[in-house]
C-alpha cells in the first residue's frame, strides 16, 4: 500500500519526479567572508550551510594532535526553524554525534589531510531547512566549502540517498519518501575512482536488493554532478557540448573574432572612443609664472658662427664648443668614442666611426646635486641642426643667470648622431652592451631624470613636432608629450605628431582618416624597434625622454627661436619641480592626436580577439586528436595514423629554427666571401645573403620529409600544427606585452594563415597566399604602406630599395644599440612560418 502511494502506475512519485530522477540543485559559494571556504546547497526544499576554517594549529587538547596528518573536526547541527516541529536540537544530541562521525569519516577519505601534519581543519554544517536527505546534502555542501577553501582533495565528495520501493530504486528521497516506511541507503562516492567513502542504511533490506540499490545510488552520485553539477562544480555534459558547438562553429568564430580586431583596432581612432589627455604629475600642474628667454637673436648668431667652424675643421668643432660652453659658465668635459660596423652603413656612408662628444655641466645652487636633466642637440653632417646647437648654447647662457634650478642641467653636443649618443650614455651609467670603444667620462651630474633632444632643420621653423617612439617600442611617460603640448597651447606654436597637424572635425569622414593616418604612422614607427631620434636610447635607462624637431613645411605660420626657446624654458622649469621620476601616467599607450590618446586598455582587446583565434583552433585540433581513430574492417584501429612519431614533430621543429639560426649568424658573417665571389658591396652582400637564407627555407618540406619516420600521417601534421598554434599564441602574446605595434602587425598576417592552412588546400594557391602573408612580405607591405601615410608615395622600384635598405638598417641597429627586432623575427618568427609551410606540404 504505501508503495502505491509513493510510486503510481504511471511511475511517477509524490512531487511528480520520475524514479532515478533528482532534486534540483542550487548553490553558492563564498557566502562568508571570514570563514575560509563556505557554501550554501539547496537541494529541492533541503537547504545546508557549510563552513570550513583551516587548516589551522591545534585547539583544545594538545594530545589529539597527529603528527603525519590533519585532524578533521566536523560538527552537524539543525536549525530550530528547519522542520515542522519547532524544538530546541542540542549539539550534543544522538543523531547529530552520529552525523557529525558519519561527515568526518567521508572527508578523512577525500581530503588529502597528509599535506598538512600537527594542524586541523573544522567543517561546520547547519541544516536550515530540512525536507528529505539531510546527510547527502551536507557532504554536497561541505565539498564545495572545502573547495571553496582552498584545501587539496583527493577527489570531490558526492552524496545521494535512495531508497526501494515495490521492486523500484528511487533516487534522492525526500522527507515523505523517507518517513513512508522506505528502506533507504545513503552513499558518498568518489566519482573519479568509483571509490565508496561511506555507506549508511537505517533499515533492513534483503541482500538480493543491495546490489541494484548501491548501483542506483552511485549512478545517483555521477547525475547529480553531471546533470545537476552541485549548481558549481564543472559539468561533463555541458563541457563537451560547449566544446561539440566550438568545434562546429570553429571556421565562422574565427573569421568573425578577425574582423572584430581590426574593426575594433580601426575604431581606436574614433575620438569618442579615445581619452583626452591631461596632466597626471602634480608637480607639473599649471602656474602663473611667465616662461621667458629674450635671447633669440644671439642663439641664431651662435648657430651661424657653429656652422661656420664646423666647415672649418671638417667636422665637429670640439674647441669652439669647449671654449664657448666655458665662457656661459658651465663645467665642460670631453669624451671621444669609435665604433667598428660590422658591415658598411651606404646610407650614411661610414664604416669605421670615430668622433668626439661634448657636454657641459650646469650646477643645481640650491640641491645636493643628485638629479639631473639633459638637453642634447646632435651635431650633424652639412649645415643641418646648426641652429639646434645655437639654440642650446643660449638657453645655457640664459639658465645659468637663473638661481632657481634644483637639478643639474647637462647640455650635451653629440656627434654622429644616435652612436654619439650611445656612447655617451654608456660612459654615464658605466655599461657596455655594444663593444663600443668610448673614453671614461670625467664629470657626471646627478641621476638623469629626463631628457630632450632639440633638431631644427632651418632658421624659418613653422611648426614644432614631437618624437615618442624609442628603442625596442618604448614610449616616454605620456606626461613629457603632455607637457609639450600644454606649453604649445599656451604659446602659441603649431604642434604636431607624426608630423600630422591637430584636426577637430573627428565626425567628418576626413577628420577620422586623417586621425587613423596618425595613428597607424605611430605603430609602424613603434613596430620597427628603431629609435627615431636621439631621445630613443635614453628610455633603455628609464629616462623619460623624447626629440622635438623643428619643421619648416607649413607656410602659412612661423616661429621664431625666441618663442621655442621659451617653451624649451618652460618645460624644464616644470621638469625642474619633479620630487621623483615621472610615473603618474601611462607607458603604454597611442596617439592619434596630441589632444587624445588610446589607454593599453582600450587597444589590447583588439589583440586578443586575434589571439582568441589561435586559441580556438589548438581547440580543434586537441579535440580531432582526442577523438579515438577510426577502425577498420577487422576492428583493429589504424596505428600509423593515430600514432605519430615524436621525430614527426620533433625533425621540423629541430630544422625550422637551424633555418633561423642561419639568417640570424650568416648575413654578417659571410659577407666577406659574397664580396670576394660576387660584385657586391659589402652591404649588398649581407642582405642578399639575408634574402638568400629566407628562400632556402622554403625548401624545407623536402629536407624535413628526408628524416621523418612515419612521414605524412594524418595524426602528425595535426600534432605539428597543435604545437606550432600554441607556439605563434605564445610568442606573438608576448611580443605584444613588449611592443604592441610588433604583435600586431605580426598577428594579422600569421594568424589567418595559421589559423586555417592544412595538407588539404589546393597547394599553388595556399603556398602564394602564405609567402605574401610571410614576414618578409609583410615587411615589404610596410614600408609601400609608411611611404603612403607620409604622403611621399613611390614606384615599386624606388620602394624595393628602400626595402633593401630597411632590412640593412634592421640588421645594424641590433649590432650597434640592441634592437630586437631582427633576432625576434629571424630565430622566432620565422621559424614558426616555416613550420606552417611544412604543414602545408606535409603530404
Amino acid at each position: 500500500m504505501a508503495g502505491l502511494e509513493l510510486l503510481s502506475d504511471q511511475g511517477y512519485r509524490l512531487d511528480g519526479r520520475k524514479a532515478t530522477e533528482l532534486r534540483k540543485v542550487q548553490a553558492r559559494m563564498g557566502v562568508f567572508a571570514q570563514a575560509d571556504g563556505s557554501a550554501y546547497l539547496e537541494q529541492g526544499n533541503t537547504k545546508a550551510l557549510a563552513v570550513v576554517y583551516g587548516p589551522h594549529e591545534m585547539r583544545g587538547s594538545r594530545s589529539r594532535t597527529l603528527h603525519d596528518r590533519a585532524v578533521i573536526n566536523c560538527q552537524y547541527s539543525m536549525a530550530t526553524f528547519s522542520t515542522a516541529e519547532r524544538k530546541r536540537r542540542p549539539h550534543g544530541d544522538r543523531k547529530s554525534t552520529e552525523m557529525s562521525l558519519h561527515l568526518k569519516q567521508t572527508f578523512e577519505a577525500a581530503v588529502m589531510t597528509q599535506l598538512y601534519p600537527r594542524s586541523q581543519i573544522d567543517i561546520y554544517v547547519k541544516i536550515l531547512q530540512s525536507d528529505g536527505g539531510n546527510y547527502s546534502v551536507c557532504v554536497n555542501a561541505a565539498t564545495l566549502a572545502v573547495i571553496d577553501a582552498g584545501i587539496p582533495m583527493r577527489d570531490y565528495v558526492c552524496a545521494c540517498t535512495v531508497g526501494f520501493v515495490d521492486e523500484t530504486p528511487l533516487a534522492d528521497l525526500c522527507y515523505a519518501e523517507e518517513s513512508g516506511g522506505v528502506s533507504s541507503l545513503a552513499l558518498a562516492l568518489l566519482p573519479r575512482g568509483g571509490q565508496i567513502a561511506l555507506l549508511q542504511m537505517d533499515a533492513r533490506l534483503h541482500q538480493d536488493h543491495l546490489e541494484t540499490l548501491i548501483e542506483a545510488a552511485m549512478t545517483a552520485c555521477k547525475e547529480s554532478i553531471a546533470d545537476s553539477n552541485m549548481g558549481l562544480l564543472s559539468d561533463p555534459n555541458r563541457r563537451r557540448a560547449l566544446i561539440s558547438m566550438l568545434t562546429r562553429l570553429n571556421a565562422p568564430i574565427c573569421v568573425v573574432c578577425y574582423m572584430a580586431g581590426v574593426a575594433w583596432f580601426m575604431g581606436l581612432a574614433f575620438e569618442p572612443f579615445t581619452l583626452r589627455t591631461y596632466m597626471s604629475e602634480n608637480a607639473m600642474g599649471s602656474t602663473m609664472v611667465e616662461e621667458r628667454f629674450p635671447a633669440g637673436e644671439r642663439a641664431l648668431a651662435t648657430g651661424r658662427e657653429f656652422a661656420a667652424h664646423k666647415k672649418k675643421v671638417g667636422g665637429m668643432p670640439v674647441d669652439w664648443l669647449v671654449r664657448t660652453m666655458q665662457a656661459r659658465g658651465l663645467e665642460v668635459f670631453t669624451q671621444s668614442f669609435s665604433r667598428t660596423l660590422p658591415f658598411p652603413d651606404e646610407n650614411k656612408e661610414r664604416y669605421m666611426v670615430k668622433g668626439t662628444n661634448v657636454y657641459g655641466i650646469l650646477r643645481a645652487p640650491r640641491a645636493p646635486r643628485t638629479e639631473a636633466l639633459v638637453l642634447s642637440a646632435p651635431c650633424s653632417p652639412g649645415d643641418s641642426n646648426n641652429q639646434a646647437v645655437g639654440l642650446l648654447l643660449g638657453l645655457a647662457h640664459y639658465f645659468r643667470n637663473q638661481i632657481y634650478w634644483a637639478k643639474d642641467i647637462i647640455f650635451l653636443v653629440n656627434e654622429h648622431d644616435l652612436i654619439g649618443m650611445q656612447a655617451w650614455l654608456e660612459g654615464y651609467h658605466h655599461t657596455n652592451t655594444t663593444g663600443m670603444n668610448w673614453s671614461p667620462l670625467q664629470g657626471r651630474g646627478g641621476s638623469i631624470q629626463a631628457a630632450l633632444s632639440l633638431e631644427l632643420s632651418s632658421d624659418v621653423i613653422t611648426s614644432l613636432d614631437v618624437v615618442l617612439e624609442g628603442l625596442n617600442g618604448q614610449l616616454p611617460n605620456l606626461d613629457l608629450a603632455n607637457l609639450f603640448y600644454a606649453f604649445c597651447q599656451k604659446i602659441g606654436v603649431l604642434c604636431t605628431i607624426q608630423g600630422k597637424l591637430q584636426r577637430n572635425d573627428w565626425d567628418s569622414v576626413s577628420g577620422y582618416s586623417h586621425a587613423v593616418q596618425t595613428m597607424m604612422l605611430m605603430v609602424m614607427k613603434q613596430a620597427s624597434g628603431r629609435p627615431w631620434g636621439d631621445h630613443g636610447l635614453f628610455l633603455r635607462y628609464h629616462i623619460e625622454a623624447a626629440t622635438i624637431k623643428g619643421v619648416n613645411s607649413f607656410r602659412q605660420y612661423k616661429t621664431d627661436t625666441t618663442t621655442i626657446g621659451r617653451l624649451l624654458e618652460g618645460m624644464y622649469r616644470k621638469l625642474n619641480n619633479l620630487l621623483e621620476r615621472l610615473h603618474q601616467s601611462y607607458f603604454f599607450y597611442l596617439m592619434p592626436s596630441l589632444s587624445h590618446f588610446v589607454s593599453i586598455g582600450y587597444y589590447m582587446p583588439a589583440f586578443g580577439l586575434l589571439a582568441v583565434i589561435l586559441l580556438l583552433r589548438a581547440l580543434d585540433l586537441w579535440v580531432q586528436l582526442a577523438n579515438p581513430p577510426p577502425s577498420t574492417e577487422d576492428g583493429v584501429a589504424d596505428i600509423e595514423q593515430s600514432s605519430p612519431g615524436v621525430l614527426s614533430v620533433l625533425t621540423p621543429l629541430v630544422i625550422s629554427h637551424l633555418t633561423g639560426v642561419a639568417l640570424y649568424t650568416l648575413p654578417i658573417h659571410f659577407q666577406e666571401m659574397a664580396v670576394e665571389h660576387f660584385p657586391v658591396s659589402e652591404t649588398e652582400a649581407v642582405v642578399l645573403t639575408a634574402i638568400a637564407v629566407y628562400t632556402a627555407g622554403l625548401a624545407l618540406p623536402h629536407n624535413t620529409h628526408r628524416l621523418l619516420s612515419g612521414e605524412g600521417t594524418e595524426q602528425g601534421w595535426r600534432v605539428l600544427k597543435l604545437v606550432a598554434v600554441l607556439y605563434l599564441a605564445v610568442l606573438l602574446g608576448c611580443t605584444a606585452l613588449i611592443n604592441f605595434s610588433l604583435g600586431f602587425i605580426l598577428a594579422l598576417t600569421l594568424v589567418p594563415l595559421a589559423a586555417f592552412v592544412t595538407p588539404h588546400v589546393p597547394k599553388v594557391l595556399s603556398a602564394f597566399i602564405m609567402v605574401i602573408l610571410s614576414p618578409a612580405c609583410t615587411l615589404l607591405f610596410s614600408v609601400f604602406l609608411f611611404q603612403e601615410l607620409q604622403e611621399v608615395p613611390v614606384s615599386f622600384q624606388e620602394g624595393w630599395l628602400l626595402y633593401l635598405s630597411v632590412i640593412s638598417q634592421g640588421i645594424l641597429d641590433h649590432s650597434l644599440y640592441g634592437s630586437l627586432v631582427y633576432p625576434l623575427v629571424a630565430l622566432l618568427v620565422y621559424p614558426c612560418w616555416l613550420l606552417f609551410w611544412n604543414i602545408l606540404f606535409w603530404k
